[in-house]
């Protein structure tokens, strides 16, 4: 579960071509580079990412230059952790389906208890993990180079300034992607809970009412 409400948001945004729009209009994308030509290399990016397609190169309307080996082959370290971090979700989304299955009770109230209880302790245990975050996020600038040391060893994830990668993905994108998927995340979270307090109360009163 903990898993699931983590990455739910980013499935559901990391594809999302109206969403990336916002953040480059708020980050001033469109200031620097053509909104056609941002279109096209967005959808280059996520059939990159999606299918491994691979990137066509043409003559971008500003004075910025296409892709370079160096961050076609950033954007390749990308897709690598992505294609791990579905994995992983969509594992675990299966695993809630065969472990739910296994929670299911003759007595619907018994069954609405347990699944109740797993909402209500998967949530409260990573609203604390989203706290943290968020403390730690005020200092995103570390925080983002220390992911990227995590995760990216191998060092080619530094461009000069006005490079295409920086341009269309300044640190503004990442900064308000990052707050967009905790604040996702926290809400599905606080929802988890209501619904597994609600289950809660209700099961234990129906199951108090049998027993007498």
């Amino acid at each position: 579960m903990l898993i699931i409400i983590i990455f739910s948001p980013l499935s559901f945004y990391i594809f999302n071509f109206n969403f990336y729009n916002n953040l480059y209009e708020k980050n001033g994308v469109y200031e620097v580079l053509d909104k056609n030509d941002v279109a096209v290399i967005t959808a280059s990016v996520f059939n990159f990412f999606k299918h491994g397609q691979q990137f066509k190169k043409f003559n971008l309307k500003g004075n910025i230059n296409y892709f370079n080996e160096n961050e076609i082959s950033h954007l390749n370290d990308v897709r690598i952790l992505l294609g791990k971090i579905f994995i992983i979700f969509y594992s675990s989304i299966v695993m809630a389906v065969i472990l739910t299955f296994l929670l299911i009770d003759k007595n619907h109230f018994k069954f609405l208890r347990n699944i109740s209880i797993v909402f209500l302790i998967s949530s409260s245990i990573l609203i604390i993990f989203l706290a943290v975050l968020y403390f730690l996020a005020s200092n995103f600038g570390s925080l983002f180079d220390k992911f990227h040391l995590s995760f990216f060893p191998q060092g080619n994830w530094a461009f000069t300034e006005g490079s295409l990668i920086i341009t269309i993905f300044p640190f503004g994108f990442f900064y308000d992607f990052f707050f967009k998927l905790l604040t996702s995340s926290f809400i599905i979270s606080i929802i988890l809970i209501v619904f597994g307090i609600t289950g809660i109360v209700i099961a234990n009163k129906r199951l108090a009412g049998e027993k007498k």
